[in-house]
């Protein structure tokens, strides 16, 4: 399994609350209405940062992740490449985020403790 972390950073117009309510309100339901055979992601999880900080630790200025969990790479490609992402979820993400910042860490997981 590959899990892909998705740095996102709000469009310079919209504060961070209006970034988290159109990501959680608006654009979310978007992604969980495209039909499951279009969908080879197996999790998927938002992490909206607290505001806390740690005295002499830098903090991250991303304003949210999205955390996708597929199977292997070729099921990314396979969503980002689909007619549902390009033709209707990576329009929407224009209302709201500024793509030009967004990255991208394709990773494994192995654990370490629970």
């Amino acid at each position: 399994m590959v899990k892909l972390s998705i740095f996102l950073t709000r469009r310079a117009d919209l504060t961070h609350d209006e970034f988290v309510d159109y990501w959680t309100t608006k654009h979310t339901p978007m992604i969980a209405s495209v039909p499951g055979e279009e969908v080879p992601v197996r999790r998927y999880v938002q992490l909206m940062p607290t505001g806390d900080e740690i005295a002499g630790i830098t903090t991250s200025s991303y304003d949210g992740v999205a955390e996708l969990w597929v199977d292997g790479i070729a099921d990314a490609t396979s969503w980002f490449t689909s007619e549902a992402y390009t033709t209707t979820i990576a329009v929407d993400e224009e209302r709201f985020l500024d793509r030009s910042k967004t990255r991208f860490l394709y990773a494994t997981e192995e654990l370490v403790f629970d």
